[in-house]
């Protein structure tokens, strides 16, 4: 069996980085009690996990829910259980056997079994009317779901996959009650109830989203906390109330300067985390509405962003370090430094490149465009990335009208198609090849452009399916030069991840993955 090597590079960048900020020793026993307390930023855009897109929705869902593996933390990527005792897969990749532990309860007291998984899949792959399963394509493959036995699962795919495995793993995939989803097709955007370490217990918009230990938990002796609170401030106020020590930390994302200020009033009472992650920021282009139907016109807007540029201005203001084409910085399948150099956009000589720009669009009939950039509402990194974008613009006779919405309104656009470019994000569970391509599938439940290219819908197909990592690699490879090459989804940066804890919280290392490592289960405070 193939398993792709994903990024040897990017992650010994993080192990260098990570270890001047260790989050603890493992030789430390963890104690149980207390409330953790974290800044989160945004309202949850759904309660259901299949649906929703956005971390700050993970965040708050994630303590209550279970998956059937998932990504460890400590070692990230690689995949253990988390419901599962065990997975067989068999030779030709096609088939994928799971059998549950023993004995999990849901928060209402039932027993978790193959019935609840078969319902939780089906649903995703295929959603009942008025579900818009967010990560549908990730399942594309699958062809059947088979209860052998009330703890054994059995999923049977098209053809083979790569990454199927990785799909089993993924964080969004929350295990839903088959009994609950029977009597109220409507109870994942209702009702938070799973198996997870913690139970619901209650939502306060504009304020807070918290949840107690459940004593119920298939993990013995976890959850180590009684209880999480994340409260809802972003900004200033986050970083004063972080270094007031009113919050135990911001395990998202923070910039240089409010660590510098946090680190100014606390000392080592702030534990630091850094790491390259899998995020990437991208503009989204809608290609149903002219004239952004005229590729001149995307390159010409691709064409007028100095990415070396704003990575000395974003860098340490909006976190984000390298300039990007679609694979994050340090993957296996990223260009090199010089290589990307190549690509239209990406060179040195960014003059001669808003040249051509202006050109294209004077070509296109387009000298005097204007349009709306609608964007999310948060200080970091989006209102900065928004303020490059139009600026570099500008430079090409561009006008553009920036529109911040709130994270819910800002997807729904993005979903519905309700707009004309747009700032985006790719971040991806894992580095395998098919998770990070997804978002540039035309047709896909990720996509937000309306482009229509059977090229790409081919090589993402073949690239999954195959059992050869070269082969796959080389697959990968000529969809990221198609997808450039169209500009339906303008590549700009890739960031990295800096956190922070209070020192005393315990048992929590970044991963380069937004969405890993959010039940809390593993998280201890020290006094």
């Amino acid at each position: 069996m193939t398993i792709f090597s994903h990024t040897r590079r990017a992650l010994a960048i993080g192990a260098c980085l990570l270890a001047t900020a260790s989050p603890g020793s493992a030789q430390e026993m963890p104690k149980s009690g207390g409330e953790l307390k974290l800044a989160v930023r945004g309202e949850p855009t759904s309660f259901d996990c299949q649906t929703a897109t956005s971390f700050n929705t993970l965040q708050y869902l994630a303590p209550h829910y279970s998956t059937l593996l998932r990504f460890d933390q400590e070692n990230y990527p690689e995949i253990v259980a988390d419901t599962a005792e065990s997975w067989d897969i068999s030779d030709d990749l096609k088939t994928y056997t799971v059998t549950l532990k023993e004995g999990i309860e849901f928060h209402d007291g039932s027993t978790l079994d193959a019935e609840d998984v078969k319902a939780t899949f089906e649903r995703i792959a295929h959603p009942p009317e008025g579900v818009v399963s967010a990560r549908q394509t990730a399942l594309s493959d699958l062809e059947s779901i088979e209860v052998t036995d009330p703890r054994t699962v059995k999923f049977t795919l098209k053809s083979p996959s790569s990454s199927f495995l990785a799909a089993l793993a993924n964080p969004w995939f929350c295990l839903y009650s088959a009994d609950l989803m029977k009597e109220n097709p409507d109870y994942p955007d209702k009702l938070v109830m799973g198996t997870g370490p913690f139970t619901f217990t209650e939502y306060v918009s504009g304020d807070h989203w918290s949840g107690k230990r459940f004593d119920g938990y298939f993990k013995e002796g976890k959850p180590y906390l009684d209880s999480f609170r994340n409260q809802l401030v972003s900004g200033p106020a986050a970083t004063n109330a972080i270094a007031a020590g009113e919050l135990h930390g911001n395990i998202r994302f923070i910039s240089v300067p409010a660590k510098d200020q946090m680190q100014s009033a606390r000392g080592d009472e702030l534990t630091f985390q850094v790491t390259p992650s899998t995020s990437t920021s991208l503009i989204d282009v809608n290609t149903r509405k002219p004239p952004f139907d005229d590729l001149r016109v995307r390159r010409a807007l691709s064409l007028a962003i100095d990415r070396n540029i704003g990575v000395q201005a974003l860098g340490d203001q909006a976190g984000q370090r390298w300039a990007h084409l679609i694979f994050r910085h340090g993957h296996d399948l990223a260009p090199t430094d010089e290589e990307l150099k190549s690509y239209p956009g990406f060179g040195e000589d960014i003059e001669a490149a808003r040249e051509e720009a202006r050109n294209l669009l004077k070509e296109a009939g387009q000298s005097d465009l204007s349009f709306t950039l609608i964007n999310r509402n948060l200080p970091v990194p989006s209102e900065p990335l928004a303020v490059f974008f139009i600026d570099q613009w500008r430079q090409i006779g561009v006008n553009v009208k920036h529109e911040p919405l709130d994270t819910a309104a800002w997807a729904g656009r993005l979903s519905s198609g309700d707009y004309e470019v747009g700032i985006d994000l790719n971040a991806p569970s894992s580095d395998d090849p098919t998770d990070v391509l997804l978002k540039y599938v035309p047709g896909s439940s990720a996509d937000r452009t309306g482009i229509e290219d059977a090229k790409l819908v081919e090589l993402f197909e073949q690239q999954n399916r195959t059992l050869d990592e070269a082969v796959r690699a080389k697959l990968a490879k000529e969809f990221v030069v198609r997808a450039v090459e169209l500009l339906y989804v303008i590549p700009t940066f890739n960031a990295e991840r800096l956190i922070v804890l209070d020192s005393k919280v315990k048992g929590w290392k970044v991963p380069p993955s937004f969405y890993v490592g959010l039940d809390l289960a593993d998280v201890w405070i020290d006094g």
